[in-house]
């Protein structure tokens, strides 16, 4: 992923949560348990709510910095704040976002392509069969932020799901066309 990258040096993967991530813990839930399995392994796994952008920019760096590749994650208003953090690297990242809701910026924002450092950028997109309080609170988020960016909408690989909103866990394992999913992606890491 990064011209910087040593060969075999183990990834990092950065999650970052949405709006209500702490109290549902579905992101902060699944990198934890991420943690567990590949800190051994020598990974680096980290979390940050939507709201911690500096610090999760610093790890980023820190990682870029060891030559590790990395792995970017968001969710909902995560997958915002993966975006923005994106845009702000110098190095190559796999950019994955789980069903990504803008957060309330200026219109132009929603019109900006691929941040220079996202080699690749995988956007999961969940559309319910059966909508639930989550997807309403979705439909809100993209009624006050507009939407999807554009960087998403034109993702190199896009995964598409029958998930509600909240269901993190199902979209990173979700198959898209290709039959690989979000964690065939991040398993991509060891080779870069």
């Amino acid at each position: 992923m990064s011209a910087t990258a040593i060969p075999n040096r183990p990834p990092a993967e950065l999650y970052i949560g949405g709006a209500a991530d702490e109290a549902s813990r579905l992101v902060l839930g699944y990198s934890e348990a991420r943690r567990r399995v590949l800190e051994p392994k020598g990974w680096q796994v980290r979390y940050f709510p939507h709201y911690r952008i500096r610090a999760a920019l610093a790890f980023a760096r820190a990682m870029a910095g060891e030559g590790r590749p990395l792995g970017l994650i968001g969710h909902s208003w995560g997958a915002d704040s993966a975006l923005r953090l994106a845009r702000r690297l110098e190095t190559g990242v796999l950019l994955i976002g789980a069903d990504p809701v803008a957060k309330p910026a200026l219109p132009l924002a929603l019109w900006q392509g691929r941040p220079a450092a996202a080699r690749i950028l995988v956007h999961v997109n969940a559309v319910a069969e059966a909508r639930d309080r989550s997807d309403h609170v979705k439909a809100m988020g993209h009624l006050a932020g507009g939407g999807v960016h554009r960087a998403w909408r034109e993702a190199d690989h896009t995964i598409p799901t029958r998930l509600n909103h909240w269901n993190f866990a199902g979209m990173m394992a979700a198959k898209g066309a290709d039959g690989r999913s979000a964690e065939d992606w991040l398993a991509s890491l060891i080779a870069a």
